[in-house]
């Protein structure tokens, strides 16, 4: 069984993988044996988590400077993977810019475009470049990064561009789960809820009636650790979910079953 969750020899992309969940993602696939390409706009977090996963596995990772918001970046960076090693095999669509805790009445049209235009239209332009690579080698495996706040109506007033951005990527990896399932690439996406990341745990702090608020709409009355994400990546790149595509995985603790 556990060949079937064996990366070995895998070619991975990472966005956002300097920090939160992306480092988290970029750790695991690394620990499941895949070659890793970190990509993000800051290189100096890159190399952080590049020397993170050297220490804890020793494998090769690649650090390579992305803005999904600019295409011309986003084929620069497919053009490096492809120079390098010739073959994309993983991507996983991590980075994003968080919410503006505005209500939708209050936020701006130049937060809603930031917010749209990096959340949606840069996993859109990810999905585009990568996805000619595995539709013509006629494999591959995309992870999109949802959440569960585009998955039901949060109980808080601070519902606006980024709720509506992980909807949208919900539809879309539904969309092209079915359009590029002919040329064997599937298309996936985990919806986490509320996970106990550097920057969640700093908000905490500052915020600690948020946090416990939150519990009390939470079954398992607990946020999430942030190991606990990484082998649900593992499973989504894996030979383990070969026959599965098109799929929202909410990780929310049981936050969206009431």
């Amino acid at each position: 069984m556990e060949s079937k969750f064996d990366l070995s020899g895998k070619i991975a992309i990472v966005t956002g993988a300097g920090q939160g969940l992306g480092k988290v993602f970029a750790k695991a696939l690394s620990e499941a044996g895949a070659e890793v390409f970190l990509m993000a706009r800051n290189l100096g977090r890159l190399e952080d988590t590049a020397r993170e996963i050297g220490e804890m596995t020793g494998d090769k990772t690649h650090v390579c400077a992305l803005d999904i918001t600019d295409e011309r970046s986003v084929i620069a960076a497919c053009r490096t993977v492809m120079d390098a090693v010739g073959r994309i095999d993983i991507l996983i669509n991590n980075a994003a810019v968080g919410r503006s805790n505005e209500r939708l009445l209050d936020e701006s049209l130049e937060e809603w475009n930031s917010i749209i235009g990096t959340n949606l239209t840069g996993t859109f332009l990810m999905m585009k470049h990568v996805g000619k690579v595995m539709t013509a080698q006629r494999s591959g495996k995309v992870i999109n990064l949802g959440s569960m706040t585009g998955h039901v109506a949060m109980r808080n007033p601070t519902i606006g561009a980024y709720d509506v951005s992980k909807a949208g990527i919900e539809c879309l990896t539904r969309l092209m789960a079915g359009v590029w399932s002919e040329y064997n690439v599937t298309v996936n996406a985990i919806c986490p809820g509320y996970y106990m990341t550097d920057l969640n745990q700093d908000y905490v702090r500052e915020h600690p009636d948020f946090y416990e608020d939150s519990l009390k709409q939470i079954p398992l009355k607990k946020w999430g650790k942030p190991d606990d994400i990484g082998g649900i990546a593992v499973f989504l790149a894996s030979a383990a979910s070969d026959y599965m595509t098109g799929e929202i995985l909410v990780t929310d603790g049981g936050y969206t079953v009431w």
